[in-house]
């Protein structure tokens, strides 16, 4: 799906700046964030804090797109308007992350534990990226 098409079927819609919103995503992504990096991750559930990882990330570049004026409705589309809106975002390594994470929770995808780790450690490394370039002023 393109930015036309997200827009055309209303996953992107203008929104007020809402700074007590981006405040709670951020909070939100700090927990998530920290129950991972806290968490024994072992083979058997490293799945499960891939997608909390994601959701960390996700929180983040939702906060983003709000401070900007844009509620979005689709992580699909969430990563196209952050292609426009971020001149540099790493739209690939996001839809990898994407990826993964509905592989985990629409198909039952289990992920080995070296490739999870690797995924984890690039979404909190973007998540903290963005986090400081996009939304010092709103923690």
């Amino acid at each position: 799906m393109d930015l036309d098409d997200c827009y055309k079927k209303e996953f992107i819609k203008k929104t007020r700046i809402n700074t007590s919103l981006i405040s709670s995503l951020i909070e939100m992504s700090a927990v998530n964030e920290k129950t991972v990096k806290e968490a024994k991750i072992s083979e058997i559930n490293i799945s499960s804090y891939i997608v909390l990882a994601y959701e960390s990330l996700r929180e983040i570049l939702e906060a983003i797109c709000i401070s900007k004026g844009y509620k979005v409705l689709s992580h699909a589309c969430l990563g196209e308007l952050l292609k426009e809106l971020i001149k540099d975002f790493d739209f690939n390594e996001f839809d990898r992350l994407r990826y993964a994470r509905n592989g985990v929770n629409y198909y039952g995808t289990k992920v080995e534990l070296k490739q999870g780790k690797e995924l984890i450690k690039k979404a909190f490394n973007m998540k903290n990226d963005l986090l400081g370039r996009y939304l010092r002023n709103f923690r």
